[in-house]
Parts: structure tokens; C-alpha cells; sequence
């Protein structure tokens, strides 16, 4: 009986509060490469990373 209750209450549950809402996502930067005075970089997430951006000046 307890088995019962606690999936109904489970099931209520899912239905009020989205699992999308309890997700929280990660970010980090990776160095790309460093070419003509510009270093680059792109955003990685969990969901997978973007492309490479210049985002200062080699060296500097």
C-alpha cells in the first residue's frame, strides 16, 4: 500500500513541478587556439560547446 501511494504521489508530483525546471546547466570556457594577435575561446555547456570567438589579444 505504501508502494502505491508514494507512485501516485510521484506522479503528482511530475505534473506540478517540470523536470526541465530542476536542471541546472553547466558552463565552462575552452581555449581554442591563439592565431594573427587574437586568442580564442568557446563556451562549452553540458548540452555540447559553440563555436570558436576572439575574445583578447594574444599575450596580452
Amino acid at each position: 500500500m505504501t508502494a502505491v501511494l508514494g507512485k501516485l504521489g510521484d506522479r503528482i508530483l511530475e505534473r506540478l513541478v517540470p523536470k526541465a525546471s530542476a536542471k541546472a546547466e553547466a558552463e565552462w570556457y575552452v581555449h581554442c587556439y591563439c592565431r594573427e594577435r587574437s586568442d580564442y575561446r568557446k563556451l562549452c555547456t553540458t548540452a555540447g560547446c559553440g563555436s570558436c570567438y576572439a575574445y583578447r589579444i594574444c599575450g596580452g
